[in-house]
């Protein structure tokens, strides 16, 4: 089973390219960082309440990453909003973001390729290797949404990801938006991690628009 961060990067990932569309790309940092909250939150190592981010559980999860921003929380001075952490992990989400795709490679969802952007600058893509897990994913939220079922905690968290990341085009045909999109903010506006992703991106946009 794929974790919710995963589960991010699959969704925002284009399978045939390997990359991420610059649309994506401008929110993708925070979004993933709320993520990685999310997945410590249903696996009971955190706990969101006003104005505060709060650890219920140190005990390790076993995955390094996970572990890395538990602890980092937990040895805070300070108790602080989800807002706050998503913006300090987003400060460091790159070798994160890397790390989550080799896991992908791992389980024989992606494979990377190097290639050169403009034939000069080295990088590396990660189309898609097994598009099963993918066009499950899409799948299961498009039913979920377009039956207006009741989702579990779990898939109102992905839900929110979708919602947050502007994934919505990359769900749902254009005639199905309008409908799709009052259900799935609706959904996402019941968790109180969502409110802090958006806030973390509005600070950052804000921090720009000032610079």
């Amino acid at each position: 089973m794929l974790s919710l961060p995963e589960e991010l990067l699959l969704l925002a990932l284009n399978e045939e390219k390997g990359t991420f569309s610059w649309s994506v790309s401008s929110k993708l940092p925070y979004v993933l960082a709320g993520a990685l909250l999310m997945e410590l939150i249903l696996r009971k190592r955190l706990v969101v309440e006003p104005k505060r981010l709060e650890v219920l559980d140190r005990a390790p999860t076993g995955e390094p990453l996970l572990d890395s921003i538990l602890k980092a929380i937990d040895s805070s001075k300070k108790v602080r909003a989800g807002a706050f952490w998503i913006g300090k992990i987003r400060g460091r989400i790159k070798p994160m973001k890397l790390a989550l795709l080799g896991e992908l490679v791992d389980k024989g969802v992606l494979h990377s390729e190097e290639y050169r952007v403009l034939g000069i600058f080295p990088t590396t893509r990660y189309p898609s290797q097994d598009d099963r897990p993918k066009k499950t994913l899409i799948s299961d939220i498009r039913s979920l949404i377009l039956r207006r079922e009741v989702p579990d905690l779990r898939q109102t968290m992905l839900i929110a990801l979708v919602y947050t990341g502007g994934l919505m085009p990359m769900l749902f045909d254009k005639e199905e938006r309008r409908d799709a999109r009052e259900q799935v903010q609706k959904i996402a506006k019941s968790l109180s991690i969502t409110r802090e992703i958006k806030k973390a991106i509005q600070w950052a946009q804000a921090a720009q628009a000032g610079a």
